[in-house]
């Protein structure tokens, strides 16, 4: 994520990468878990000291599927969540899911529930019988809400213009739990289907491939399926409905779009140019080709923050947006290749927990700044180091380490530590190891995990 548009430990254990360069030994630490591994159990959620941990795992979520319809006059939601789990204990009694201020009207599993309670932050079901360990399982929830945050109307009766009017959500760092039932933290990973049924004319937008559009001859809405079929971190799950206008092309077999409300569309391309080349240059740098089925691109109105990376498909603000006239004095290529990056860094790898999110938005912040010089050269490089270090030396004081537990809220976690510093440590990598050397260590990194 950039949250401005920028001008700009339980089982697993200390992954140690010890590259032999001349006589020198370079070792880069990477807090990860086992490759392909999600977690072990025994994570603490918060220990008295006020530091942070991954929460409790107890079981896998294995696929979830997440149906809504919106009522954009009223600014609410009515949802369906299924919910697909596998046990990581010998037996499950209860399954407990972040679930804040929803009205939740009906819970139903293929394992009988003896019953479940909402608190206005989880909610809890309690099955019959333990669920065993070696069965997975479903639950359905059907609920309704009206979100304060998450979820985000752009409507006539807020002020915006009746042909623009849409939603979007925003999951990072936990703000899913806000507009649906789910485990809501990055060390859970599950593929991902969204369904939302909107008024013939409008466009939905989510992860992953649209699989089936279809109209129901008695509402008139029309239900967009999308199906994300490799499992994704769910503060990574997005939703965008409304009405919308697209642009597109290809790279390889890739289909690239880029969307906007009709009245921002005439200063669309001049942001979505350079897409095409900023993903051939990411997958030469890592090694590593683009991984995910699609990539599209929407401008929505006045975001939350610069951009959010949700796989798949990343959300702009509309103030990147902007005429020819001003081409010289800004562009949208920071922020464009920022959260493009994030597809490798983020999405494709994602930090255990939000005390590493550096692994997230380090990686994008230097990757950011190596497209930077390979588009306008090593002067244009150097200068975009050169700012990111002013910002750091800026807030000298604080002495907080990159990596950090004792944290209140994540969103603490986003700071000049975790994106111009992160940046900055990497850059002191590929200085100490050589670019070769450098693109070889973080081909591994992302092979690996």
């Amino acid at each position: 994520m950039n949250r401005l548009p920028r001008a700009k430990e339980s089982a697993p254990g200390c992954r140690i990468l010890t590259i032999s360069v001349g006589l020198c030994l370079i070792q880069c630490v990477f807090w990860l878990g086992e490759p392909g591994a999600s977690c072990a159990l025994g994570a603490q959620t918060e220990a008295s000291s006020g530091t942070q941990y991954a929460p409790d795992r107890e079981a896998d979520i294995l696929h979830l599927r997440i149906d809504v319809t919106p009522d954009f006059r009223q600014r609410r939601i009515a949802g369906e969540v299924q919910i697909r789990f596998k046990p990581l204990v010998p037996s499950l009694s209860e399954l407990r899911l972040n679930a804040v201020d929803l009205d939740i009207r009906a819970v139903t599993g293929s394992e009988p529930i003896r019953h479940w309670q909402n608190t206005g932050k989880d909610l809890i079901l309690t099955f019959e019988k333990p669920v065993p360990g070696d069965r997975a399982e479903e639950v359905t929830i059907r609920y309704e809400a009206e979100p304060v945050h998450g979820l985000y109307f752009r409507t006539p009766e807020l002020g915006y213009p009746t042909d623009d009017a849409h939603l979007f959500t925003q999951g990072e760092s936990e703000w899913g739990r806000y507009w649906y039932p789910c485990f809501d933290s990055p060390i859970e990973k599950s593929t991902s289907e969204v369904i939302c049924r909107v008024p013939d004319g409008m466009t939905v937008l989510s992860n992953g491939r649209l699989v089936s559009r279809d109209r129901d001859s008695k509402t008139g809405l029309v239900a967009f399926r999308h199906l994300q079929d490799q499992p994704h971190a769910n503060y990574l799950i997005v939703l965008v409905a409304g009405r919308l206008e697209r642009m597109q092309e290809s790279y390889r077999n890739i289909e690239l779009a880029f969307y906007t409300p009709p009245s921002l569309f005439a200063d669309a391309r001049r942001s979505f140019d350079g897409t095409k080349d900023m993903m051939q240059f990411f997958e030469r740098e890592t090694g590593v080709l683009y991984p995910w089925a699609r990539y599209a691109q929407v401008c929505v109105m006045d975001f939350v923050a610069g951009g959010m990376e949700n796989t798949s498909l990343t959300v702009l603000t509309h103030d990147t947006l902007h005429p020819a006239e001003t081409e010289n004095l800004r562009t949208s290529h920071g922020l464009v290749a920022h959260e493009l990056a994030h597809q490798w860094f983020g999405d494709l790898v994602t930090c255990k927990d939000w005390s590493h999110v550096w692994l997230n938005e380090g990686f994008a912040t230097y990757y950011e700044n190596l497209y930077e010089g390979h588009r306008n050269g090593q002067d244009a490089f150097l200068y975009a180091l050169f700012t990111d270090a002013e910002t750091v030396f800026a807030n000298s004081d604080d002495t907080r380490p990159i990596a950090h537990r004792g944290f209140k809220s994540p969103e603490e976690q986003f700071s000049h530590l975790t994106y111009q510093k992160g940046g900055w440590v990497l850059h002191m990598l590929r200085s100490q190891l050589g670019e070769d050397l450098f693109r070889r260590c973080v081909k591994a990194y992302l092979d690996r995990h």
